[in-house]
């Protein structure tokens, strides 16, 4: 069984100000927390970094898993596909934002064991802990009931066949997702979850690279 992994790290950091993949912490570029936990995995066949074109040549990190660089898209579902397109063969593919640098093993290993039980995807999350409102124009229109809802993090572990498919399907039917399960979910495929954690947060802003720089001085 091939799983290939595909690391996502085309992101031009419009809404950081600049490239937020490049940033330094504790002396290693974001990107790098992520392939070093994959490489920590030996289920793992292929590793797939996503970088922006500008910086294709000049990237070239160590990894003992064969990786190869692809070209990212305009938007992150067009990074996703182009990533796809690139691979050969593969059974299962792990999709995972290297924005989020403190994603475990765990993680990642609970996410190929549940495909390989038979769902069809598997997706990081926990459970919403706050209260929800939904809100138009400033004003509070409902309270959400938070029973059944779950904050969505990567990553988030296809059939790889199936995933393709139903990038394929999103891209004829110009649909534009903010993540993979998504695509999957209208194709009707049947995705589960596997244990996310609040430490497994993206950085979005300069708040949460504050919060990483402190995290990372604890580990």
């Amino acid at each position: 069984m091939k799983i290939v992994a595909v690391l996502l790290a085309a992101g031009q950091g419009k809404r950081f100000g600049e490239k937020k993949q490049f940033i330094r912490l504790k002396g290693e570029p974001l990107f790098q927390y992520s392939l070093n936990t994959l490489n920590k995995l030996d289920f793992i066949d292929e590793i797939v970094l996503v970088l922006p074109q500008e910086d294709l040549g000049r990237i070239n990190p160590p990894s003992f898993i064969p990786l190869k660089k692809v070209s990212g898209g305009k938007e992150r579902q067009d990074s996703v596909y182009n990533a796809l397109k690139s691979i050969q063969n593969a059974d299962i593919v792990i999709v995972h934002d290297t924005a989020r640098p403190f994603a475990t093993e765990k993680m990642f290993t609970q996410s190929v064991e549940n495909v390989k039980k038979g769902w069809d995807g598997s997706i990081t999350a926990y459970p919403a802990k706050d209260t929800i409102k939904k809100v138009k124009n400033n004003q509070v229109l409902e309270t959400i009931d938070r029973k059944n809802l779950y904050i969505i993090q990567t990553p988030q572990t296809f059939v790889f066949e199936k995933l393709l498919d139903a990038h394929e399907k999103a891209k004829k039917e110009n649909f534009l997702g903010t993540d993979d399960a998504s695509f999957m979910e209208r194709a009707g495929y049947k995705i589960t979850v596997n244990q996310g954690s609040v430490l497994n947060f993206k950085i979005t802003t300069k708040e949460d690279l504050v919060l990483a720089n402190c995290l990372v001085k604890k580990i």
